[in-house]
């Protein structure tokens, strides 16, 4: 976009709002061109838009008409335009990113959100199974609100209490039940354990040991229990340590005992953490290894658990009708 041009677009403002002239304005918003140039996402939300006004604008008072403005240039020059499935003004394409990824659009529009269960399973190649649905962990809303307005005292810092003056988009939750025609499936977890962040896609994705910790948690949500079992039969060895210091830190003592049994009993993986595990299980109530099915009488002894799974023939579970 040519200054002369970007000076045309923007004397309408001025006319309006003599406030600020054309060329101040131009000032303005040509930063703002450069970073969405570099801009490591497919999309940019209002918040972030925001942010940009306020800060290249820190001279003077950051005003709702002059990021109004700030849009509408952008938008005629078609660097930004609506992201469909999103609120109106609140999500923005970038132009030129036409392949977007749901992951890496959910990761933008959530800041606080990551890739988990099955999705998770995918992106790290521990699974056969193509997601039809995106699923996500975020915090509950109490927490998110807490992250936000920390989040916003970072990036506005001295700017933050004139930028809500003002009405500018402030950093909210939204709510999406699709991206680009993918379901998306929202879990609000308060311990969501760890994630990393990936630079391409840009998204974040929760850690291998983590994701194979969900599949005793909540089997449902992998693929299903075959599935999880599946996936520790072929890939535990490979991931062990990273398994058993991620069940062995937040795992509760019942998931350390799926955990333990399929490790132990289905893959013939040995270790003295999981040997630490069975010595702490606790007998009675109904146990299960899979949390979501019913209880079976084929019973592990070691374990103190319902092997409830129906392709696991366990010849050192014993049968509680015999």
């Amino acid at each position: 976009v040519t200054d002369k041009k970007l000076n045309f677009f923007t004397s309408g403002f001025s006319m309006v709002n003599n406030s600020i002239s054309p060329e101040v304005l131009s000032a303005l918003i040509r930063p703002i061109q450069e970073r969405l140039g570099v801009w490591e996402r497919p999309v940019v939300t209002g918040y972030e838009l925001g942010v940009l006004t306020a800060n290249q604008a820190a001279y003077q008072p950051t005003s709702l008409s002059l990021y109004t403005e700030v849009v509408r240039v952008l938008s005629l020059f078609g660097l930004i335009s609506p992201a469909k499935e999103f609120k109106t003004g609140t999500v923005f394409q970038l132009f030129g990113r036409n392949k977007l990824l749901p992951m890496e659009v959910a990761c933008s529009v959530d800041p606080f959100a990551y890739v988990s269960h099955l999705s998770a399973m995918e992106y790290h190649g521990i699974t056969d199974r193509f997601p039809k649905i995106l699923y996500l962990s975020t915090p509950p809303d109490q927490e998110w609100k807490e992250l936000a307005a920390a989040r916003m005292d970072k990036d506005l810092q001295s700017l933050r209490e004139g930028y809500l003056a003002a009405k500018l988009p402030a950093l909210r939750f939204q709510k999406f039940e699709r991206i680009d025609g993918m379901r998306v499936e929202l879990m609000r977890r308060s311990h969501r354990g760890a994630f990393k962040t990936i630079k391409s896609p840009s998204i974040r994705v929760a850690m291998v040991g983590r994701t194979f910790l969900d599949m005793l948690r909540e089997p449902e949500l992998c693929g299903g229990m075959q599935n999880a079992v599946d996936t520790y039969r072929e890939y535990a060895a490979k991931y062990l340590k990273l398994i058993i210091d991620e069940v062995d830190k937040h795992g509760t003592s019942i998931e350390q005992a799926r955990a333990g049994y399929l490790l132990e009993m289905v893959c013939g993986l040995s270790n003295p953490v999981i040997d630490a595990w069975a010595s702490k299980v606790q007998r009675g109530g109904s146990r299960k290894l899979n949390p979501q099915a019913e209880y079976v009488p084929v019973f592990s002894e070691r374990w103190a658990l319902s092997i409830n799974v129906p392709s696991l023939d366990e010849p050192q579970a014993n049968s509680e009708e015999s």
